[in-house]
């Protein structure tokens, strides 16, 4: 698993918006990128909000979706290292992090 931030927050400047039960899509600060997200992405995405940790997204993530709490947590991990790979989160100083030039 990789090593993310202790409670992830997506970066303010990131809009992102809920389809109905098909997931949703999120706008990259910045860059004229749309990404398409599925239900349980949106869902953590959603949580990423600096006051959750990656194990209490996971929670809820189980709560709402059949799947496994501990593959849930790797998985969510690696969704949140690629976001922050993206740009797509604050970092750890309150700045957002940089991604890479588009």
């Amino acid at each position: 698993m990789i090593a993310v931030e202790k409670n992830p927050q997506r970066h303010p400047n990131t809009a992102f918006r809920s389809i109905g039960d098909e997931g949703g899509l999120v706008v990259l600060p910045g860059r004229s990128e749309v990404k398409v997200l599925n239900p349980v992405a949106i869902k953590v995405f959603e949580l990423l909000d600096g006051k959750h940790s990656i194990d209490a997204i996971a929670r809820a993530v189980t709560e709402e979706f059949d799947i496994d709490e501990s593959q849930a947590a790797a998985d969510i991990s690696d969704f949140v290292e690629s976001l922050r790979q993206n740009g797509m989160l604050v970092g750890d100083e309150g700045e957002p992090r940089e991604g890479p030039s588009a």
